[in-house]
């Protein structure tokens, strides 16, 4: 029987600790975990032994790290071997501050540095063969770990999500979707049920197919006053249910000015004026982009429809690589692209939600560089109809957004320039390179016109067929879909799959 030390990171603990415990007769061995706070003792009560357990709140801020351990330092080819790595992770720290003054440049080097040096030690000392995660690394801290298994050659496997309830896809590296081959000259399929309904969704109304998460984020978006009652609100319910170590300091990420996120901690009262700082700086920014929306563009005329992603989120760094700089996506469209082709920039509406992080994605620099491209660029309103937008262009670009996947559905071809989950469905291109682009754009006319829906459906067939069903993520958990039961069995096989190398690379 092999044996593999395996890493478990950001994993809640229904259902994975019955999955850990599950998989170690098998040779998986939990060696080192990284659970939520709340959900510590959960773990410690747990068969799991001989296993080093740190908080997800601590791997944010750079601790809870093994006593002694100390992290390795990095030489001069390690380091251009990881440069890539360390430029995206510069731009994932917008995260950790939210108001761009709190994190240097080099502060930021220094704590990217210091975790992939940290992660280096956990791999030698616990002797880590495999890394398993419910999520893609976007957090610094979960990407550091990513970026110390790239250079000891080790397995990272992470899952996918997907907007098919608690499917997800299983993928070994996060550079690239495993490949579907499809042969779409032969009997073509149809997915579920459950697949099939969705899909059929996005061809309906735009009301219809919004995605749950867009509604919870508009529901969550009141007024600026929020933030303020949210952070009172939340010390009176922790002081009522003797939750102490939330009473103290309030459960963020974000940096105290001055300090690496690992030396201290801001207090409520700062944590309350950044809050605010931020929801400012929201507003802000979604005067700045009113001011350049266009009321007026000829929607005659031909163009590409530029949907922006919400950032800072996972969607774009990592999945969009270089491309989480947007303004990159633009400058390319606007050299390859024919003079009479419009580009049609549209703003993503949770970008100027105050309960999200919008304010550590965007700032005004961002609009005006944008804005200042080319005459051929126009902006549209927030509330504008995505579908109406798609409907009419010659091709909508994304980084790897869901409405990338409605674009295609709808009949107007993609460009994805990032990974995205339905990579190689017809009508979606992905684009690497300027000579990518210019090789896709004599194909759009044609894809525009032709019928692919069956060709399609097939594709979500074959995309089915590799679905793992289960609850194994936080965002995943109320969607009553799948048993915790079937999870267990389905999570475990899956890892089984992987580490017996039966999983499709």
């Amino acid at each position: 029987m092999f044996k593999k030390n395996t890493l478990f990171i950001c994993c809640i603990a229904e259902p994975w600790i019955k999955v850990m415990e599950e998989l170690k007769p098998h040779g998986i061995t939990p060696s080192y975990v990284v659970h939520w706070r709340d959900e510590k003792e959960l773990y410690l009560n747990s068969t799991i032994d001989n296993c080093f357990f740190q908080s997800v709140e601590d791997a944010w801020s750079g601790k809870g790290f093994p006593d002694n351990n100390t992290p390795i330092p990095l030489d001069e080819e390690q380091l251009k071997s990881i440069a890539w790595y360390e430029s995206q992770s510069l731009i994932m720290m917008g995260r950790l501050d939210p108001t761009e003054v709190r994190m240097t440049t080099s502060t930021r080097q220094y704590f990217f540095r210091d975790l992939v040096g940290y992660w280096l030690t956990v791999i030698q000392e616990k002797d880590i063969e495999l890394v398993v995660s419910p999520s893609i690394p976007h957090r610094v801290f979960d990407y550091a770990l990513y970026v110390a298994c790239k250079i000891k050659s080790i397995d990272y496997l992470s899952f996918q999500l997907t907007p098919f309830g608690s499917n997800s896809l299983i993928i070994p590296s996060i550079e690239g979707m495993p490949e579907i081959h499809a042969d779409y000259q032969g009997e073509l399929e149809k997915p579920s049920e459950e697949v099939l309904n969705r899909v059929n969704q996005i061809l309906a109304d735009y009301k219809i197919a919004i995605p749950d998460y867009m509604k919870a984020h508009a529901k969550n978006n009141k007024s600026l006053l929020k933030p303020i009652k949210k952070i009172y609100n939340s010390l009176s319910r922790n002081l009522r249910e003797g939750n102490i170590y939330k009473f103290k300091q309030p459960n963020t990420y974000w940096a105290k000015f001055g300090y690496m996120p690992f030396e201290n901690k801001m207090g409520w009262l700062e944590y309350s004026i950044v809050k605010l700082c931020h929801a400012l700086k929201v507003k802000q920014l979604e005067k700045a982009y009113s001011k350049i929306v266009s009321s007026h563009w000829d929607k005659s005329a031909p163009y590409i429809f530029v949907a922006l992603h919400y950032q800072p989120e996972e969607t774009s760094c990592p999945t969009g690589g270089s491309y989480a700089d947007q303004l990159l996506i633009i400058q390319l469209l606007n050299e390859v692209l024919p003079l009479n082709i419009n580009i049609i920039v549209k703003e993503h509406k949770s970008q100027f939600y105050r309960d999200q992080e919008g304010s550590a994605g965007r700032n005004k620099l961002f609009y005006n560089r944008m804005s200042a491209i080319s005459q051929r660029i126009y902006f549209d309103s927030v509330d504008s109809d995505p579908f109406a937008l798609i409907d009419d262009a010659i091709a909508t670009v994304t980084v790897s957004g869901t409405i990338g996947w409605e674009s295609a559905i709808r009949g107007t071809p993609t460009l994805n320039f990032g990974r995205a989950w339905y990579e190689g469905m017809p009508r979606v291109f992905r684009i690497r390179s300027k000579s990518d682009l210019v090789n896709t754009l004599p194909k759009l006319n044609d894809l525009k016109t032709k019928d692919l829906h069956n060709e399609i459906l097939h594709f979500h067939k074959l995309l089915e067929d590799r679905f793992i069903k289960a609850t194994h993520y936080k965002s995943f958990v109320g969607k009553n879909d799948v048993s915790i039961e079937d999870s267990i069995q389905t999570l475990k096989n899956a890892v089984l799959s992987h580490s017996k190398g039966k999983l499709t690379q």
